[in-house]
């Protein structure tokens, strides 16, 4: 919880002011205009047990004064050692006999500089204890998921990147990426004006002997020298800290250390600001590897993606480091990461990768790891054996069997079942549902009662709860639970990952079967069969390359008969099959198959083309029979 200043203010727009600098060294603000409301808010929190950590108070007042309301809370309490910031319009400086008698920690006289005030109070608020510093290795939290995390906890501080000896120093504002450093001489300011001809290597020597011989930073003395204009030290600013940064996300591997600091103690380096999103985006343009990025997101294949609020407050500045993107279109409604990976190009992998692994694209375990997981789970299932020797009242029994009863029956149930309503149950009643269901399992329903390992269970059934009606609530999820409920009644495949490596590998086997290599296209086909036995084409392309390769139409045809008993209608099956028929000299047969192809489907124009073209070459055997025979008389 954060700390909480009071200040005592009766001009709005100061107390606005002082609110936002507040905040801006992690204070929140509570204010009133009355000196006499504010002894009686600083005697409450006293009382409650969260004393206010500092009053900045101004001296002129409507209604008890400052002078009447710091000596008077001096002599409480509450008040003995309570950090006073004293504010003035009026007084230039305090009168000698208060000051001696209230000892304020500050006084301020208006109009003042904020960045002092933030100082004091960043100073006042010091001597609390400082949160530990952040640190770790990056193979186990990369560096793009420390941006973004920094990002959504808005930390102000110090984010050290080493690996060797490279050294990157990036200071982050309220999340937001404040300056950037290294010591590598590429990223160093100037580096790049040098190489541009915008600045002479001769001047940025100069300088760089200045800020060594004054201990000054390097950009104070290109300013000082007068090497770089303001424009230009700005442009330059933004860049060294754009390609620290880029390049620190750039790392698989290294050391962090994240300091937190006060607002003030960071403002101290130019402020050249850019959010960390956008530092993202330009990494995975700039660092991304397609061979490293495929192979990263084929281990997480499974995994199932929905866009981070981050994610969607950025969009459009995406759109300028990838125009025509099309991975953040498809990245959302559960997909998984093999989904997406089908469906974009390949020159994007870089981006998806940066995304996931960011965090900007929040992954959840896919079937493969909702398989392990579930076997993890399973084997640590809690038992009522497990609470052999306790003793339960008859409510904590009941309770008990009640749970334990609930999670054998809803073990292998879908989201329907679990919230107990049909397939065709309207968003209201799927809302009522939800609400009975929750309500059933809530902690509160068992306050007061000792469960034993059924705790564990009421949590596990009220997580499903919650995972059902958040499936159920949202139309694309729930379209495509239908889906997977349809496919697994008619014993289909439901891994999509599996189904999509499949079609991948049918594809490949295509490409050979058009090149007329049989045996590399058979391979393709029986293993694309084998990732998802389900679809017809594959059965279809089986058979005809057997064929291809042998010349033995028992050993292809049976693949493709399979192929129309899957979809009666495929139009490569029916080509295939008539091909086959007419191969083993049963041409009424291989007509029938493309007649009834055609009669069902008009706008088979192959079918019908095959017919004639069959029809037309019996014609001619019969022709040339007939005239044989007379030439012969």
């Amino acid at each position: 919880m954060p700390l909480t200043v009071l200040i005592v203010e009766d001009e709005q727009s100061a107390a606005r002011l002082l609110s936002g600098i507040a905040a801006e060294v992690g204070l929140s603000a509570r204010t009133t205009r009355s000196g006499k409301e504010a002894q009686d808010l600083c005697a409450q929190a006293a009382a409650a047990g969260a004393p206010f950590s500092a009053v900045v108070l101004d001296l002129v007042l409507a209604e008890l004064d400052g002078f009447q309301f710091a000596t008077a809370a001096r002599a409480q309490p509450w008040g003995a050692n309570l950090p006073l910031v004293v504010v003035s319009g009026v007084y230039k400086q305090l009168p000698q006999e208060f000051a001696a008698r209230v000892k304020p920690a500050a006084f301020f006289a208006k109009p003042f500089e904020p960045a002092a005030l933030r100082a004091t109070l960043a100073r006042l608020i010091g001597a609390q204890p400082g949160a530990p510093a952040m640190e770790g290795e990056l193979s186990n939290k990369s560096a793009a998921a420390l941006f973004v995390e920094l990002l959504r906890n808005k930390a102000s501080g110090v984010l050290t990147i080493t690996q060797d000896s490279t050294k990157r120093v990036i200071t982050f504002q309220q999340g937001m990426v404040r300056f950037a450093q290294s010591n590598l001489k590429a990223e160093t300011m100037g580096a790049a004006q040098i190489a541009s001809g915008a600045i002479k290597q001769t001047s940025f020597d100069r300088a760089v002997a200045l800020a060594k011989q004054q201990g000054i930073a390097l950009h104070e003395a290109l300013a000082t020298a007068r090497v770089m204009t303001p424009d230009q030290l700005k442009v330059a600013l933004k860049q060294q800290t754009a390609d620290v940064a880029v390049g620190a996300l750039g790392w698989g591997a290294g050391q962090y250390k994240f300091e937190q600091k006060p607002v003030e103690a960071v403002s101290t380096v130019p402020d050249m600001r850019v959010s960390p999103v956008t530092l993202v985006f330009e990494a995975a343009k700039r660092r991304g590897d397609f061979a490293s990025s495929r192979g990263w997101l084929e281990d997480h294949s499974d995994e199932h993606l929905n866009r981070s609020p981050e994610l969607e407050r950025d969009l459009f500045s995406l759109r300028t480091y990838w125009p025509g993107e099309s991975v953040t279109p498809l990245a959302t409604a559960g997909r998984t990461v093999a989904e997406v990976m089908a469906r974009i190009k390949e020159p994007e992998y870089p981006l998806l990768r940066y995304l996931c692994n960011s965090g900007l694209l929040v992954m959840s375990g896919g079937s493969r790891a909702a398989a392990k997981a579930a076997g993890a789970a399973a084997a640590a299932a809690p038992s009522p054996d497990d609470d052999k020797g306790k003793a339960f009242s008859p409510p904590e029994a009941a309770a008990r069997k009640l749970l334990f009863s609930e999670r054998d029956r809803l073990k292998d149930a879908n989201h329907y079942d679990v919230l107990g309503v049909p397939a065709d149950a309207s968003v209201d009643d799927i809302k009522k549902a939800y609400f009975v269901a929750a309500k059933k399992f809530h902690s509160d329903s068992f306050s007061g009662l000792e469960l034993g390992t059924a705790r564990r269970v009421a949590e596990e059934l009220f997580a499903r709860v919650n995972e059902a009606y958040s499936v159920l609530s949202d139309k694309d999820k729930r379209a495509d639970h239908n889906v997977y409920l349809d496919r697994k009644a008619k014993g289909l495949p439901t891994d999509v990952a599996a189904i999509l490596r499949a079609e991948g590998v049918f594809q490949k086997g295509e490409l050979f079967f058009k090149k007329g290599r049989w045996d590399e296209a058979e391979a393709q086909f029986k293993e694309a069969i084998a990732l998802n036995h389900s679809e017809a084409e594959f059965h279809a392309y089986l058979g005809m390359s057997i064929f291809k390769r042998t010349g033995k139409v028992d050993q292809g045809l049976p693949h493709v008969e399979k192929a129309l008993e899957i979809d009666p209608r495929l139009r490569s099956g029916t080509l295939f099959a008539a091909q086959l028929y007419e191969a083993q000299g049963d041409n009424e047969r291989a007509k029938t198959v493309l007649k009834k192809a055609f009669d069902k489907d008009p706008d088979f124009a192959q079918a019908k083309d095959e017919l004639r073209r069959i029809r037309n070459k019996a014609a001619e055997q019969t022709k040339g029979g007939f005239f044989s025979r007379l030439l012969k008389k």
